[in-house]
């Protein structure tokens, strides 16, 4: 790893109120106006902790020149992947707060300054807004929704973070009506408790994330857009999505409401039901699409006993 700053003098403060986040891989095109969109945040001390994730291309040299005193460049010697790249972020974050901004995402005005007003009840775990989305050749099909928080009943400024798990879990477990990582400011420290990103949930990691966050705090809605989500062919969601290599990610993140400790038993009945029909979905989906046929009709069919195993395990590791 290889730390790069714009000078030699560190003025930031050791524990900034927030840590803005940004993972980074072959972003080249796109890295200045995201770093440009946080660097013109105001209102609310905070430092910038990117972390390259063994790019190709000079993303990396663009951020270091741009970096202040005190914010970090760190380069990944070989690549984690998207999931555990996040997870380094959080290891090396010193802010109490943590806001993701995706490489080829921004921030609007005010953005950081609106979010971290709510995490001065010391309830709230996770704060969201909605965000402007902009959709680069994407089929019609796979383009998200601009305002899926509306699909909420009674969203308020302050919630209860259980009761909106459980309105989710009513679609099965499987929709993000919070957003993505970028729209989204969350504690740090209840991040780490609760195991961060898991490695073997793919296209709904994000949504995962969120269920255990929000099981266990209050979750504060901002009612105005506050970043902006690119959306293209080329991203992992979008690839994710072709290859099918996402296709336990709603069993397995099933499997965990059921087992969480902090589910509640209308959650756990929601997810048991959901998690039959899931299972049995997948059987069908399977045998008509494929791929590989055979081996994922015996991993389905070892499922009930291998995923709840599985999902003990990380419930065991919960702080």
């Amino acid at each position: 790893m290889v730390a790069m700053r714009r000078n030699d003098v560190d003025d930031s403060p050791s524990n900034p109120l927030i840590s803005v986040c940004v993972p980074m891989y072959n972003n080249s095109a796109t890295i200045a106006r995201c770093l440009r969109s946080v660097l013109e945040q105001d209102g609310v001390e905070f430092e910038m902790v990117v972390v390259d994730d063994d790019s190709s291309d000079d993303c990396a040299a663009i951020a270091a020149t741009m970096l202040r005193a005190g914010d970090r460049l760190v380069r990944n010697e070989t690549r984690l992947g998207l999931n555990q790249n996040h997870n380094k972020c959080l290891d090396l974050a010193r802010g109490s707060c943590i806001q993701f901004v995706h490489a080829d995402d921004w921030l609007l005005p005010g953005a950081l300054q609106k979010l971290a007003r709510c995490f001065d009840d010391p309830t709230v775990g996770l704060a969201f807004a909605p965000r402007h989305v902009v959709n680069h050749n994407v089929p019609w099909w796979w383009r998200v929704a601009s305002k899926p928080h509306i699909y909420f009943l009674k969203l308020r400024d302050y919630n209860h973070g259980p009761s909106l798990v459980t309105q989710m879990m009513l679609m099965g477990g499987a929709v993000n009506w919070i957003g993505e990582p970028t729209c989204v400011m969350f504690r740090r420290q209840l991040a780490l408790d609760v195991g961060c990103f898991r490695d073997d949930i793919y296209q709904l990691v994000d949504l995962d994330f969120w269920f255990r966050l929000m099981l266990r705090s209050a979750v504060c809605f901002v009612p105005e857009e506050l970043s902006v989500r690119t959306q293209t062919a080329g991203t992992e969601s979008v690839r994710n999505a072709k290859t099918r290599r996402n296709w336990l990610d709603q069993l397995r993140i099933l499997s965990w409401l059921i087992v969480d400790p902090a589910s509640t038993t209308a959650i756990r009945i929601i997810a048991v039901a959901w998690w039959l029909l899931t299972w049995l979905a997948l059987h069908l989906g399977v045998a008509v699409f494929g791929p590989q046929r055979g081996l994922r009709l015996k991993t389905l069919a070892q499922a009930p006993v291998q995923e709840f195993a599985h999902a003990r395990r990380l419930a065991g590791r919960l702080s």
